[in-house]
């Protein structure tokens, strides 16, 4: 527990102290809503370690904000996030938080979280968006996930975030598949709440958050907390999350990486 609060401490301390760097994502309190930006256009709003501790911060303050009641989360930009810098993974860069861990807080966050899905979404960013309550996007936005194409399997609370949301078969789609997934068919899979006009995106937003800001906070958060545990249920997580490590140490991954630097396609093994 001593560990938790310390850890909460410093995430705190971070939330209050200026970064050097400008397009880390922002926290913003307006009103009942906190909102986090992610600031990354040109390089699709990939997150790397100095983001992934800002986002941990933004998180753990919104969580000891009594005024807050709701959370969106949005992006700069005509992608909304594309998951973890590669280049940083392909140099070996260790941070302070890993991916899944700032997804999973996410997905712990006490109040409703929304994601305001305004373009595509790849790689990690699919499991930031689900960790969310509620995906809010417009018609024209698109999914991929790449991580059997770089010769991953992903990561153990990733994987059981998407079953439990969308079902397996949903989740064999995109993650066996590779393929591009339009919005129409994320909505259909149950992974987007709702389509919106993109005019009328902040506006819903907006109308959205005000209907929770209305609602007992107290009972709204216990009645998340309810309907998250009666989802759930209990896989053998550390042999999925063992088999992840795995596969980020194969040769299919180093080959990968090594045709991700050298502008190529992968050559692997049985292909």
């Amino acid at each position: 527990m001593a560990a938790s609060l310390v850890d909460q401490y410093w995430c705190l301390i971070k939330a209050m102290t200026p970064s050097s760097e400008g397009d880390v994502p922002s926290l913003e309190i307006l009103q009942s809503r906190a909102q986090i930006v992610l600031r990354r256009p040109d390089k699709r709003n990939r997150l790397g370690p100095p983001d992934l501790e800002a986002v941990m911060a933004h998180l753990a303050a919104v969580d000891v904000d009594p005024s807050v009641r709701s959370l969106t989360i949005e992006a700069h930009g005509p992608s909304w996030c594309s998951g973890y810098h590669l280049g940083a993974l392909a140099q070996g860069d260790r941070p302070k938080f890993g991916f899944g861990e700032v997804c999973d807080a996410l997905a712990k966050v006490a109040i409703p979280t929304i994601a305001v899905i305004n373009g595509n979404v790849h790689g990690g960013g699919t499991d930031l968006a689900l960790a969310c309550d509620m995906r809010l996007a417009t018609s024209h936005i698109a999914l991929a996930m790449p991580a059997t194409r770089i010769g991953l399997q992903y990561y153990a609370t990733g994987l059981q975030r998407f079953v439990e949301r969308i079902g397996p078969s949903a989740t064999k789609r995109i993650f066996l598949t590779g393929e591009t997934i339009s919005a129409d068919e994320l909505l259909a899979m149950g992974y987007l709440t709702e389509i919106i006009e993109p005019d009328h995106l902040h506006s819903r937003v907006v109308e959205l958050c005000k209907s929770i800001s209305e609602l007992a906070p107290e009972a709204v958060k216990l009645t998340k907390q309810a309907i998250n545990e009666l989802a759930g249920v209990h896989p053998d997580l550390d042999k999925i999350q063992a088999n992840h490590v795995a596969t980020t140490r194969s040769a299919d991954h180093r080959e990968a990486m090594k045709a991700l630097t050298e502008g190529r396609s992968p050559r692997f093994g049985n292909s």
